[in-house]
């Protein structure tokens, strides 16, 4: 799913209205099979990097390197805002960067869930040329595009964006973020 959508001003609606799908959609799978599963403690690591010849800060949560249940969180979702207001190389200023991260933990918030059973694992946030990129490893992807949908049609985001849900049960899609960039040798 590849979808570009354009600026609106209230996402309060839409947050509710995801709320409550998450919710609906928690409830429907406790009626479903369960398994037990220990969701590791968050710890983020920064990379700052080059991308393209322009500078990139990657925040990556480190505690998934090892998670062993993948298959339960066997979906990808990558969401990408766009700034509006960047310095040089694409870099937002502090201003724009605190406006899409207060946003960002909005969606975050829904798109997780329950924190004792979460629908989605934060992977990664990625600053780079303009762009906010979010990664999310997601265990029912109808909830989280039915809300992500949901937004666009009440096109109540404050930035341009748009998303992508793919299947990777292995997480072949994202093993380069889970890497350990400490053991990469400088250029």
């Amino acid at each position: 799913m590849l979808i570009m959508v354009s600026p609106s001003k209230s996402s309060m609606r839409s947050i509710l209205i995801g709320c409550w799908m998450l919710l609906s959609g928690l409830l429907g799978q406790a009626q479903a099979k369960t398994a037990k599963i220990k969701i590791p403690e968050e710890s983020f690591s920064v990379v700052e990097c080059s991308w393209d010849g322009n500078p990139a800060i990657i925040v990556v949560n480190t505690s998934l390197r090892k998670f062993k249940a993948k298959k339960y969180f066997g979906w990808s979702c990558s969401l990408c805002l766009e700034f509006k207001d960047c310095g040089e190389n694409g870099i937002p200023t502090s201003e724009e960067s605190d406006f899409v991260y207060n946003y960002f933990m909005q969606l975050d918030s829904v798109i997780r869930g329950d924190q004792n059973h979460p629908n989605a694992l934060l992977l990664a946030r990625i600053t780079y040329h303009g762009s906010y990129e979010i990664i999310w490893q997601i265990n029912n992807p109808d909830i989280v595009h039915e809300y992500l949908q949901n937004i666009i049609n009440e096109k109540s985001y404050p930035r341009e964006m748009d998303y992508r849900i793919e299947y990777d049960e292995k997480w072949k899609n994202v093993d380069w973020y889970l890497q350990d960039f400490s053991k990469k040798k400088k250029r």
